[in-house]
């Protein structure tokens, strides 16, 4: 009979685990060996642009859409009024 060495329970000659604390026996274990460190690859540096404002859209839409009611409006006096 053998025992176990990490919780001292009685195990069967031919355990390969022990049955009270699931310690591993049997096999030697290999001891951890850390893998080597693989560094990330390094990309060259995307280029730098200054940074550009986004065209205004919406203000010339809307400046535009103010000169054509106004020209809509001013064509309506007109024909009512007999121009």
């Amino acid at each position: 009979m053998k025992y176990c060495p990490n919780c001292g329970a009685q195990l069967s000659d031919d355990a390969m685990f022990c049955p009270a604390c699931g310690a591993r026996f049997g096999a030697p274990q290999q001891p951890y060996q850390q893998q080597p460190y693989q560094q990330q690859p390094q990309y060259p540096q995307q280029p730098q642009y200054p940074q550009q404002d986004a065209p205004v859209k919406g203000k010339k839409r809307s400046i535009v859409g103010w000169v054509v009611a106004i020209l809509v409006g001013v064509a309506m006096v007109a024909m009512k009024m007999g121009w």
